[in-house]
């Protein structure tokens, strides 16, 4: 929804219950592709769900922790997620795998290691276009940097590199890269740069004074030109930059308050599917699946267990599915 002062938002129960420990609940990851949301919990449990629909899935887990983002590539009518951890069983602490899962093939692979000659910077990597972005740090020379990861290409892409500002932070607004950082000669003003990648270039889209102890994350344009945030530190969730007057403003929304927000992301509602590929392979091979239309249906998470079940069933009886993924095909609620 677009968020003003007449908004009134509703709570969503989530598919796995939340643990309000302190540390759990630090610890959780969320993002947004295609009306699906991304969820890691602390306990390694990945979802994708679609909180429209109420679909999830439960993704077979790979390695303890780690960062992860996805991305929908409908030519080959797949998400696949990304991952960047820790190596498991590695005594070199800085060394870190990049891991790949496809919901088409239904498995985990390594592709490769964080490149050697950076350090990762930063707390989260960002997602747009199909590209991965993460913060790093050259150590021959101690410089910050952008590195980009082509996920359906499955490699690194030439390094992005900084336009002349202090970088802090990049998150991703509008579909594009948009990097937080300061003027060199006054720590107060905070810059706001989007990513022109067909120039490869930076467009410089908002340069504001901010008071102290705030801090803002980009969520998304709204009309007229300005642009919503999400305000940490503050009883107000989110603020609305006025581009006609130049000032932030509170932006109050009936129905959260009271209620603390860890992490916000932007998602639009679709009627996706977290299991796409497994029904059009159905559709297409002319299965009768018994469950199926109840897999379809709003809200019925046993109805959608049980498909997925009976799919995985057929779908192996019949030779299409692999060995592997018969079984990791396990129903996710279980």
């Amino acid at each position: 929804m677009e968020l003003d002062s007449t908004s009134i938002a509703s709570l969503v129960e989530p598919p796995v219950p939340i643990d309000q420990s302190r540390k759990a609940f630090n610890e959780i990851q969320y993002c947004s592709c295609n009306g699906i949301l991304l969820i890691t919990y602390a306990n390694d449990i990945i979802i994708m769900w679609n909180p429209a629909t109420r679909e999830s899935r439960r993704i077979p887990n790979s390695k303890s922790g780690g960062l992860y983002n996805f991305c929908y590539f409908p030519h080959i009518e797949s998400y696949k997620i990304f991952r960047l951890g820790p190596v498991v069983y590695n005594g070199d602490k800085d060394e870190m795998d990049i891991d790949i899962f496809s919901t088409k093939s239904n498995k985990w692979k390594t592709v490769g290691i964080f490149p050697p000659d950076y350090y990762f910077e930063g707390t989260s990597i960002v997602m747009s276009d199909g590209i991965v972005y993460m913060m790093a740090e050259r150590k021959e020379n101690e410089d910050c940097t952008i590195l980009r990861f082509c996920l359906e290409k499955e490699e690194f892409q030439e390094e992005l590199l900084f336009p002349n500002t202090i970088p802090s932070e990049i998150h991703v607004v509008g579909e594009k890269l948009c990097l937080i950082g300061s003027l060199i000669d006054n720590h107060k003003i905070h810059e706001f740069w989007l990513s022109m990648m067909k120039t490869n270039s930076w467009n410089k889209i908002l340069a504001i004074q901010l008071p102290s102890k705030t801090c803002l994350k980009p969520l998304s344009f709204i009309k007229d030109g300005g642009i919503m945030f999400q305000n940490y530190m503050s009883k107000s969730v989110f603020k609305a930059y006025n581009s006609t007057t130049h000032k932030l403003e509170k932006v109050n929304v009936v129905g959260l308050e009271g209620h603390n927000f860890k992490e916000v992301v932007t998602n639009v509602e679709t009627l996706s599917s977290p299991f796409l590929y497994l029904i059009q392979t159905c559709v297409l091979f002319g299965f009768d699946v018994p469950g199926l239309e109840g897999m379809l249906s709003h809200g019925d998470q046993y109805a959608v267990s049980q498909s997925w079940q009976n799919i995985v069933e057929l779908l192996f009886s019949r030779g299409c599915m692999s060995l592997s993924l018969g079984k990791a095909g396990m129903c996710p609620f279980q």
